[in-house]
């Protein structure tokens, strides 16, 4: 009899086309696109780098490079004219201003508005240069202005930040004259189409800023037409729909929540998200966001959780596959910091890249004369160039829709015995008496199990400990073989605020072991980041003999442990003196 053949192996969709280890390249997603600048059908990729460049790539070369003014912070393309051919702008987001480029040579200059001062510090600084207060009575006036929810200028933050009087009165003297502003700056930039859903359509730009504003400019990119304030700092946009029909603007803040904008009114609907946001993109009628919890969460663009990806490493960055052959396919890219890009079709992945550098910045689209490239820029600087084969098969790998093929196969049902019948009989007539004994016995068996459980957390019995009250776990382990050990402590914030004003404590038995450190002081707790501690146990009792070493979490304030837990040592090895 043959041996069964083995199922080849899943065939990558990708095709290597080119790698330049040494483009240096400096940018994010939001700085990368894939766009076609002269309407000829020759797609070219255009980013926006860091180092204040503006570099445009062909093929395998580059072939322009300009002079950016500031550091950009995000690069859209827009369509402004019907005429043919169709030849877009594009539009570079950096600090308050939006430089708009026609075939790469500059064309117009946007400028932010200045954000309307508050009158409690314009009242202080006017106080300040006309001699009615000093400088202390001015900063202490400025911080309960601060204190109060006041947004303050970037001068009044400068002078706060500064300690020394002298220094302080060389600032007044510089800003003496000057007219006090408050100017923001952009934090994120996407577009928006206007009356029809195609590629080359008209389209408006949309900015977020740092005042929590997010404006929507006309076609022409010089009037503000609409005008929204979000509870925080927008920093990721997605846009689904049209802005002369009906469209929505879903915005990612600093603050970990999401808000969405419908038809020019602010939703009622929050999102409130377990970790900072690193990414955000849209398909169909999906929100998809990435964060660094190394998760990513699926959302339906009402509102409504539908599911979660979790990674084996932080993201660094997402993208949108989007494909019209015979069939729309739209899949997810998700880059992770340990160099791995992975394909998902709804919640299977398809596929995985693997690189060296891990990529911080990806695009997909068209490129050249290819319509699925992908375009990844590494922590390092590295430019990589993916394509997709036309023949790639995006479905899922998983076992086909539909009932197992098992359930055509008949059961070995085994034939009724004499017991089999004597027990379904008596199941029969004592069927309310066999479930509330059922009942009874499960009841006690969870009431048994919550307090063995509330124990073990209470008192601190196990390696591993939580708290209730502050929302901290710890985590302990040994390393070493002996005399020498060392405690490798893990400590998590699994709350929605930060911790402060933490010490760790070490106790053991000092008849059989000799801690180098007693005291550790802990820093900031912020919520879903881990934080490592290390402590060096030294085993000096001859025989070798092993103890516990407990652990305690404590403030300042409380007689109580916030968290504690007891560290069972190994035996130690002996040394022997030759």
């Amino acid at each position: 009899m043959s041996a069964p053949i083995a199922a080849p192996p899943q065939r990558s969709p990708w095709l290597h086309a080119w790698r330049d280890p040494v483009a240096n390249l400096k940018a994010f997603s939001p700085c990368m696109r894939l766009v076609d600048l002269n309407g000829d059908g020759d797609y070219k990729l255009i980013v926006a780098d860091a180092e204040r460049r503006l570099k445009v790539y062909r093929n395998t070369s580059l072939i322009s490079e300009n002079v950016l003014l500031d550091t950009p912070v995000s690069m859209c393309v827009t369509y402004t004219e019907t005429s043919k051919p169709r030849v877009p702008s594009v539009a570079v987001a950096s600090g308050p201003h939006v430089f708009i480029y026609r075939r790469l040579r500059p064309y117009y200059k946007f400028s932010v508005p200045p954000t309307p001062l508050a009158q409690a510090e314009a009242n202080v600084w006017t106080k300040l240069h006309s001699g009615a207060m000093d400088i202390a009575e001015a900063v202490d006036a400025l911080v309960a202005a601060r204190d109060g929810g006041t947004l303050l200028t970037t001068r009044s933050v400068d002078l706060i930040n500064t300690e020394a009087l002298d220094e302080r009165t060389a600032l007044v003297d510089a800003w003496r004259g000057a007219p006090l502003t408050h100017q923001t700056v952009i934090t994120c930039m996407e577009v928006i189409r206007k009356n029809m859903d195609e590629e080359d359509a008209l389209s408006q730009l949309v900015l977020g800023t740092e005042a929590g504003s997010v404006l929507v400019l006309d076609v022409t990119g010089v009037t503000i037409v609409n005008r929204f304030q979000l509870p925080s700092t927008p920093v990721y946009l997605a846009i689904t729909g049209l802005y002369d029909v009906e469209y929505r603007l879903v915005c990612a803040c600093r603050n970990g929540s999401i808000y969405t904008i419908k038809n020019g009114e602010l939703s009622g609907t929050v999102v409130e998200l377990e970790a900072q946001p690193c990414g955000l993109a849209r398909i169909d009628k999906h929100i998809l966001v990435a964060c660094m919890g190394a998760v990513v969460h699926a959302y339906h663009i009402k509102g409504k959780k539908s599911h979660s990806l979790f990674m084996p490493a932080p993201v660094a960055a997402i993208e949108v596959l989007s494909l019209e052959r015979m069939r729309s396919v739209k899949a997810l890219l998700v880059s992770l910091h340990n160099g791995e890009v992975r394909l998902y079709v709804d919640k299977s992945i398809i596929a995985t890249i693997h690189l060296d550098d891990p990529a911080v910045g990806m695009r997909f689209g068209a490129y050249g004369r290819e319509e699925a490239a992908l375009a990844m820029v590494g922590k390092a600087g590295t430019l990589v160039i993916k394509m997709l084969q036309r023949t790639a098969n995006l479905e899922s790998s998983g076992a086909p829709p539909g009932p197992p093929p098992e359930q055509d196969i008949p059961l070995a049902i085994p034939k009724k015995t004499r017991l089999y019948v004597e027990q379904t009989q008596r199941e029969r007539e004592q069927a309310t008496e066999m479930h509330r004994i059922f009942q009874r016995d499960l009841c006690k068996l969870r009431l048994n199990t919550a307090r063995a459980y509330v124990k073990v957390l209470t008192d601190g019995q196990g390696a591993q400990s939580y708290t209730v009250g502050q929302s901290v776990r710890l985590t302990a382990g040994v390393q070493g073989l002996g005399p020498l050990f060392k405690l490798r402590l893990n400590l998590q914030n699994l709350g929605n605020k930060p911790v402060v004003d933490l010490e760790m404590t070490f106790s053991a038995n000092t008849m059989l072991y000799k801690l180098h450190t007693h005291v550790l002081q802990l820093p900031l707790l912020l919520p879903s980041v881990t934080y490592r501690c290390d402590c060096d146990v030294e085993s000096i009792d001859e025989a070798g003999a092993s103890d516990m070493v407990r652990v305690y979490v404590c403030t300042p304030t409380s007689k109580v442990p916030v968290i504690s837990a007891v560290v069972t040592m190994p035996l130690s090895e002996v040394i022997m003196d030759g």
